[in-house]
């Protein structure tokens, strides 16, 4: 659905930015400054490239930024690198190898939508969620995490895992989000470890000392 020009999209044309979404990744960067010179980031999904063209920016030459969306992805900064793919494919996970451990990994993803506001939230939830499960093996300890989300889904579920995954996790609404938009981004900052999977700790708790079950 067409949107009208709004300032920040009208900003971003004035900068040279391809999308106004340049402006939420600004805002995350002045609160907690967690881009440095010298990083290596991976984007997921990020056609068509405000959010690569950004952090390539940030991170200056000495740093990297690999990209990968199947859609197409209108910029080439010097230091980036992009792979045109699925990031949840065999094929790509090979390739994003070469490249890992990532200081940090970010999302702007967003699914195809639906017209139908609890069937998008939920499938926005389960993209963040193949996103920062993905997140685990790529990322390096004390690395950070950020993907966009849609209220409304399995937003909560997801934070509680982040905050397992990571010493520091917070919410981030940014000033440049559209009104209407019921979008949020999750941080998680400084990577501990992959989470136990749940079923996995009950059956550790319910085993005794010597290794017996309590019945």
């Amino acid at each position: 659905m067409y949107e009208k020009p709004d300032y920040y999209s009208k900003k971003a044309m004035k900068e040279g930015y391809v999308a106004r979404s340049i402006y939420k990744l600004v805002e995350i960067q002045d609160k907690y400054g967690l881009f440095k010179k010298g990083n290596k980031i991976l984007d997921l999904g990020c056609a068509p490239g405000s959010w690569s063209q950004y952090v390539s920016s940030v991170i200056d030459k000495c740093g990297i930024l690999v990209g990968i969306d199947y859609k197409e992805i209108k910029v080439n900064p010097p230091n980036a690198v992009f792979i045109k793919g699925n990031f949840l494919k065999d094929q790509t996970k090979n390739k994003l190898k070469e490249y890992a451990p990532f200081d940090g990994i970010i999302s702007d993803m967003a699914p195809d939508t639906s017209g139908d506001k609890l069937t998008d939230c939920y499938a926005s939830s389960n993209l963040v969620e193949k996103a920062l499960k993905f997140s685990y093996e790529y990322l390096k300890k004390g690395g950070f995490f950020i993907a966009k989300i849609f209220q409304g889904g399995d937003e909560i579920v997801i934070m509680d895992e982040v905050k397992t995954a990571f010493k520091t996790a917070k919410w981030f609404k940014p000033k440049s989000s559209r009104k209407k938009s019921v979008e949020l981004f999750i941080i998680g900052i400084d990577f501990i470890k992959e989470p136990e999977l749940k079923n996995q700790k009950e059956s550790i708790d319910l085993e005794n000392s010597d290794g017996s079950m309590p019945w």
